[in-house]
C-alpha cells in the first residue's frame, strides 16, 4: 500500500474478546449469532490464531459493546482533510489485509472511508449488514459476487450496492487496492469516554444490526 511504512496494531486482541464476552455471559454460538461469523472463526481470533478483518472487528466490537478502539490502534485524523504523504498504515493483529483511514468523524456523520490492500488470493466469505457500500478500484482486479451474481472489476471501475444483499469479494490474480466507502462504523470516535464496564443490556439488539462484512482472509480452515 501507498503511504507510510508504518503500522500500528493493539496486541491480543483475541484474549480482550474472549474476557469481554465471559463479562456479557454470551457464549461462543450467541456471538456468531449477532455477528453473522462462524463460531468456528471467533474460536480461532480468540485464541489468536486468525485475524479478524476491520469490518468484522466492527461488528465484534458493537456485539460486545466495546470501544472499536479498546481492540484496534486506529490514526484519528483530527481534521477534514486527509494527505497521502502523512496518512499512517494500520492493521488488525496479525491480519494480512493493510488500512489507510481517509475519513474522519464528527456530529451527524454516516460515511466512513478506508483505503484497502488485499494480498494476492486473498477471498472473503459471503455477508450481509446494514447499510450501503461502494468500491473503487485503484491497483489490481477483484470479482464482487452480490446476491450470488459476479462483478469483475479492474482499475477505475466500481461498484455501489445494498450491503444487506449477501456478498463477497476476492482479488483476482495478485493484489489489489480499493477505495472502500459505507455506512457501517468502521470508526468509533463517537464512542470516546464509554467505560468498558458499562453493562451491555442492549447488546443483542444493537448487534442486531450487524452481521459481519468481507475482507475476511478464507484462506484457513475453520473449525465446525
Amino acid at each position: 500500500m501507498e503511504g507510510s511504512s508504518e503500522s500500528t496494531q493493539i496486541m491480543g486482541i483475541g484474549a480482550r474478546i474472549r474476557v469481554r464476552r465471559r463479562e456479557l455471559r454470551l457464549t461462543l454460538q450467541q456471538l456468531a449469532k449477532s455477528t453473522g461469523l462462524s463460531t468456528g472463526f471467533l474460536s480461532l481470533v480468540e485464541r489468536g490464531q486468525t485475524s479478524p478483518s476491520l469490518s468484522s472487528l466492527t461488528n465484534i466490537a458493537n456485539a460486545l459493546d466495546l470501544p472499536l478502539g479498546t481492540l484496534i490502534d486506529a490514526p484519528e485524523p483530527p481534521h477534514p482533510d486527509s494527505h497521502q504523504e502523512s496518512r499512517q498504515i494500520f492493521a488488525v493483529e496479525n491480519g494480512s489485509v493493510a488500512y489507510e483511514r481517509l475519513s474522519t468523524v464528527f456530529a451527524g456523520s454516516m460515511m466512513h472511508a478506508v483505503k484497502i490492500l488485499m494480498p494476492a488470493g486473498y477471498a472473503s466469505e459471503a455477508v450481509s449488514h446494514a447499510g450501503e457500500e461502494f468500491v473503487f478500484v485503484l491497483r489490481g482486479e477483484i470479482e464482487y459476487s452480490i446476491n450470488k451474481k459476479l462483478y469483475r472489476l479492474k482499475v477505475g471501475d466500481c461498484v455501489h450496492f445494498d450491503a444487506a444483499k449477501s456478498h463477497a469479494v476476492r482479488s483476482v490474480g495478485g493484489d489489489a487496492q480499493v477505495i472502500w466507502v459505507g455506512t457501517l462504523n468502521v470508526y468509533d470516535s463517537a464512542k470516546k469516554g464509554h467505560q468498558e464496564g458499562r453493562q451491555g443490556k442492549d447488546v443483542k439488539e444493537k448487534a442486531a444490526q450487524f452481521s459481519g462484512t468481507e475482507f475476511d482472509h478464507q484462506t484457513i480452515e475453520f473449525e465446525n
